[in-house]
């Protein structure tokens, strides 16, 4: 299995938390999402091959310290997500490099800081079963309001037609029977954690410490967004400690 993550521009990165961070915040709270995800891929036996699809010079940087490869959005020649997915999974189904055919491709996107292992091996556990009676298949890992697309995994030369955005979950699934394609839905709590908004931010923070999320947590507390978030929230007369602090 590969896995794909396509990657805005880290300045651009966020935009729905434009009333809540500041521009250089918002690059660096998705550059230490990206690298909570990129740790936790980095180190699973499963992935024969992780591509980040970006041609920001932060993504080109991160792919040469986790020794992953890094493929320029602009050389695919389209834009805006889904057809940079689509062009980047059909790349993935043609190339020729002596490697066992790919059959299957894992498209993660960066604002999963709690990604974690267990749940990988689930997600492809789950995928894998249902690859056992079909040599095509679909599966959708998503959000915590199950509407969006967190991860979805497929053959890339029989991908479903793409279609990031609102309700993508449905729209993922829907496209994938129209195929003819099996396809799963899996709620995982860790993967189901995107960060899109403020209130998914303060739900992140307002969740048990775990050794996932390391980066992003630390970013969150050392930049005083949490602490400030928190304030929000709560109230200034409201002086208790946060419940998560990093170390």
């Amino acid at each position: 299995m590969w896995a794909l993550l396509p990657l805005k521009d880290f300045v651009q990165a966020k935009q729905r938390l434009a009333g809540t961070l500041t521009v250089s915040e918002r690059r660096g709270l998705f550059h230490a999402m990206v690298e909570d995800v990129l740790t936790v891929l980095a180190a699973h036996p499963s992935f024969e091959r992780i591509v980040v699809v970006s041609d920001d010079p932060a993504a080109q940087l991160l792919a040469e310290h986790y020794g992953i490869d890094c493929w320029s959005e602009r050389e695919l020649g389209v834009s805006g997500l889904n057809a940079v997915v689509s062009a980047a999974l059909q790349k993935m189904a043609g190339l020729q490099l002596g490697l066992p055919q790919v059959t299957s491709a894992m498209v993660v996107h960066g604002d999963l800081p709690l990604l974690g292992a267990q749940e990988l091996n689930t997600l492809i556990d789950q995928h894998t079963e249902l690859m056992k009676t079909h040599s095509s298949a679909v599966t959708i890992a998503t959000d915590r309001h199950g509407r969006g697309s967190n991860i979805l995994v497929c053959d890339p030369a029989r991908a479903p037609t793409l279609a990031y955005g609102q309700d993508s979950c449905e729209a993922h699934y829907a496209a994938a029977s129209a195929m003819d394609l099996p396809a799963q839905i899996l709620a995982l709590q860790g993967i189901s954690q995107d960060i899109d908004t403020r209130e998914d931010l303060q739900h992140l923070l307002s969740m048990a410490p775990t050794s996932a999320a390391e980066r992003t947590l630390t970013y969150l507390f050392q930049a005083g967004i949490a602490q400030r978030l928190q304030h929000l929230q709560s109230g200034p007369a409201n002086t208790s400690t946060p419940v998560w602090s990093a170390v």
